[in-house]
């Protein structure tokens, strides 16, 4: 199966479902109804294939279990278990809840590293465009006329040149760079070895270290208060963190929970990188107290709170030192370009 469907449009689609059936539709009525008001092709086409699933006496989970490219493991037990248990809609609004969550931290995390990289690029294209166009023709200008280049116009001209030299290779450079790193990426071990890397970076692997542990702790939580065993609820997570590094930590958690082992007597003193010691202790306490499942819901909000503060607080920092860089290339290109034209225009005049 090749159907892609968008993040906004399965939270949209579960969020209405759980509506409908707590409001007293029938589950074929509700899903026929969605299908026919859903105004994207990919998750019409798995909907009516469901609802005939559904009419040929095949569950809800089993149906949508044809799709794990669309509906991962936590999805598809969450409504298995809610089927099961009765409790299909409380499941649904689980999900819809987590897809939210998940769907707001995506963004956060894209608008954080977005604008940066809008802003240094258009810099950067500035600066190539001067440098390339721009120049050239000011530089012929200045030397029939014997002026002497200040230090900022010479290192402009620098770049101007080996951008006309040496232009083409490097972009062909970058973009094999760029290519490989992607295949390299298809490798579980460089990928594993990137991922402890970006936890490694001060202040960003913070950030990206509450990321991963808000939205992990949630879905556990979630997977507990539902009835899964934690033995299964831990292994469903390993299967879909994107972060390898975690999810090499939760496979030994399955197994150490297989061996009665309790999930904060090995983990203590090992993840350090991965788990700062108080989550830890939350965590023992939650064993010791049986109410596992509030601590992860717990320590869900709590992380994403952190991570709210985390982000404002890099967006406060970011805007005026964006502002200083934009400032700085400004000022640069134009010391670089009018300099040498006021030393023309005196030179002219003497």
């Amino acid at each position: 199966m090749f159907e892609r469907v968008g993040h906004a449009e399965k939270m949209l689609f579960t969020r209405e479902l759980s509506v409908l059936l707590k409001s007293g539709v029938s589950l074929r009525e509700s899903m026929v109804s969605l299908e026919r008001q859903s105004k994207f092709f990919s998750m019409k086409r798995i909907l009516r294939q469901v609802i005939l699933d559904i009419e040929n006496g095949q569950t809800l989970a089993h149906a949508f279990g044809r799709y794990p490219r669309v509906f991962n493991p936590l999805y598809i037990n969450l409504l298995y278990i809610g089927e099961q248990s009765g409790n299909l809609v409380i499941n649904l609004e689980y999900l819809s809840d987590q897809l939210n969550r998940s769907y707001v931290l995506q963004k956060k995390v894209q608008g954080i590293l977005l604008y940066p990289c809008i802003v240094l690029l258009s810099a950067g294209l500035l600066g190539s465009f001067i440098s390339v166009f721009i120049l050239p023709k000011l530089i012929r200008l200045f030397d029939s006329f014997e002026v002497a280049l200040p230090l900022s116009t010479r290192v402009l001209l620098w770049f101007s040149v080996f951008m006309r030299d040496f232009g083409k290779e490097t972009f062909v450079g970058a973009f094999s760079v760029l290519v490989s790193f992607r295949f390299l990426m298809l490798l579980s071990r460089v990928r594993l070895l990137w991922h402890r890397v970006l936890l490694s970076i001060p202040l960003l692997g913070s950030f990206l270290k509450n990321v991963s542990l808000s939205m992990m702790f949630r879905d556990l939580g979630v997977m507990l208060q539902s009835g899964l065993p934690i033995s299964k609820a831990v292994e469903i997570e390993a299967g879909i963190m994107k972060n390898l590094a975690y999810a090499r930590m939760l496979r030994e958690w399955h197994e150490m929970l297989l061996q009665g082992k309790s999930i904060a007597e090995g983990t203590r003193g090992k993840y350090a990188l991965l788990m700062p010691e108080t989550v830890v202790k939350m965590i023992a306490a939650g064993e010791r107290s049986g109410r596992l499942d509030e601590t992860f819901l717990y320590l869900g909000d709590f992380l994403d709170a952190e991570v709210d503060r985390t982000a404002k607080n890099f967006t406060v920092l970011l805007e005026p030192t964006l502002l200083f860089v934009i400032g700085g290339t400004v000022a640069f290109l134009a010391l670089a370009i009018l300099s040498p034209i006021y030393s023309l225009t005196g030179s002219i005049h003497r």
